[in-house]
């Protein structure tokens, strides 16, 4: 019983401090993802996101989280930085997968190296924002 229990804990202390550091601005820049469930509703994701030469990237740890699959079912997207929400396409980008996980790397320093723990990189998948200009 005592081994379960520490089991639990050890589990349950991974997962309040991956909340803590992906859900918080304590290592860097935090954005707010909007996709639409099934149901037609907005849920909404934190991520860390990066500014690459060519525009800015998320990265999805593993490319069937439910955002991703969110994302994939129905493409409106909406991307809530620094305070403002914008309508965004999100571009599967899996040519830069080394080069965005090295940019997380340099921005995130030991928090993406603890994440990293957590899942292999070498199947993560970055996405490129791109802006979606409003219609009129």
């Amino acid at each position: 019983m005592k081994l379960i229990l520490g089991v639990v804990s050890v589990f349950l202390g991974v997962f309040v401090s991956l909340a803590i550091i992906t859900g918080t601005s304590l290592v860097g820049e935090v954005v707010t993802l909007h996709t639409r469930g099934a149901d037609g509703e907005w849920e909404t994701t934190p991520l860390w996101i990066v500014d690459a030469s060519d525009g800015a990237y998320l990265r999805a740890g593993d490319p069937d989280s439910g955002w991703v699959v969110r994302l994939r079912t129905n493409p409106e997207v909406r991307l809530e930085r620094a305070g403002a929400v914008q309508d965004v396409r999100l571009v599967e980008s899996p040519a830069m997968q080394q080069a965005i996980s090295e940019q997380m790397g340099k921005e995130y320093g030991w928090a993406d190296d603890f994440v990293g723990m957590m899942a292999d990189r070498g199947s993560s998948l970055p996405l490129r924002v791109e802006l979606v200009a409003p219609t009129s």
